[in-house]
């Protein structure tokens, strides 16, 4: 079964008594989240990736198309109590303390009474907030917040996480460590959707990736899939004078350390015709190394071309 299923979702502001022009956040989304992995919803500002966590959330209703949790509508009861959402912003209780705050959390989740203490331990532990834990989240610093914001997504073990911008205001450390947890709650079984800007945190962890530009899909795979090559290397030796002639006046780029000759070719015309050149001198090709594209080539070509 799918976590998420997306079929032409849409959504359109009504421009209301302002009289102005209704603007269409979403166009006709349809996209598959499958159960157990972790996938990265990335586009630029305004590209409809906040609106469409906010129909899944069923926080507000689409113009067009519907949305499935677990196969049910969103928005059903049951599929509510399969849900962890940890917004952009975390707006918190902060005259509670951190321990505080997640009991009364715990509460409004249903969670038995006997087992809050336990998972609110655990929770505090994983995210580094014990010694914090009797502390006024008024005296959090924003970094805290977020992850004591997380934990309380995580406190009725949900079996899909929502997480929209959640390491904006972590530090590096703080960003592996949530890495980390991502990838502990997949081993679990658990499906993650992310949005987020930061490229390089997506790449390492996601399965797949949707790329949305001006409310449209523009791109959805796994990165092997959406990476096309960028240059293809050619490792030999013995590359002499009359060779090295040749393979200049191509477009092929030479670099020679320590006797090792790496051709880098931008295209396969020039591969073919530097390996031409590499057999009819009798030189044999001891590697070949291709060079794919990185999230960040994928993403710019991607809302380039919309």
């Amino acid at each position: 079964m799918s976590a998420i299923r997306i079929e032409n979702l849409g959504k359109t502001y009504s421009g209301g008594r302002s009289k102005r022009a209704a603007v269409a956040a979403l166009r006709g989304l349809s996209l598959e989240v499958r159960e157990g992995e972790i996938f990265g919803f990335l586009g630029p500002n305004g590209a409809g990736k906040t609106t469409t966590i906010h129909l899944l959330l069923d926080l507000m209703r689409p113009t067009s198309g519907f949305a499935h949790l677990f196969g049910r509508p969103a928005g059903d009861v049951q599929v509510r109590r399969r849900l962890g959402y940890l917004p952009e912003t975390v707006n918190l209780h902060d005259y509670y303390t951190g321990r505080g705050l997640l009991e009364f959390y715990a509460g409004l989740t249903g969670l038995a009474p006997a087992s809050r203490a336990g998972r609110i331990d655990e929770l505090l532990q994983l995210f580094k907030l014990e010694d914090a834990a009797t502390r006024p989240v008024a005296k959090y610093s924003k970094g805290m917040q977020q992850r004591l914001g997380f934990a309380q997504a995580l406190l009725h073990e949900p079996d899909l996480i929502i997480l929209d911008e959640p390491t904006a205001s972590l530090d590096p450390v703080g960003r592996k460590e949530f890495r980390d947890i991502l990838l502990g709650l997949k081993k679990r079984g658990k499906t993650v959707f992310i949005s987020s800007h930061i490229l390089s945190e997506v790449e390492s962890i996601c399965d797949r990736v949707a790329i949305l530009a001006k409310g449209e899909l523009v791109r959805i795979g796994t990165l092997r899939e959406l990476s096309a090559p960028k240059s293809i290397r050619l490792i030999v030796r013995g590359v002499h004078g009359a060779l090295i002639e040749s393979l200049a006046a191509t477009t092929a780029e030479m670099s020679i350390v320590r006797g090792e000759t790496t051709i880098k070719c931008p295209d396969d015309a020039t591969r073919a015709t530097v390996e031409a050149l590499l057999a009819e001198h009798q030189v044999p090709v001891e590697r070949r190394e291709v060079e794919t594209q990185s999230l960040e080539d994928i993403f710019f070509t991607a809302i380039a071309a919309k």
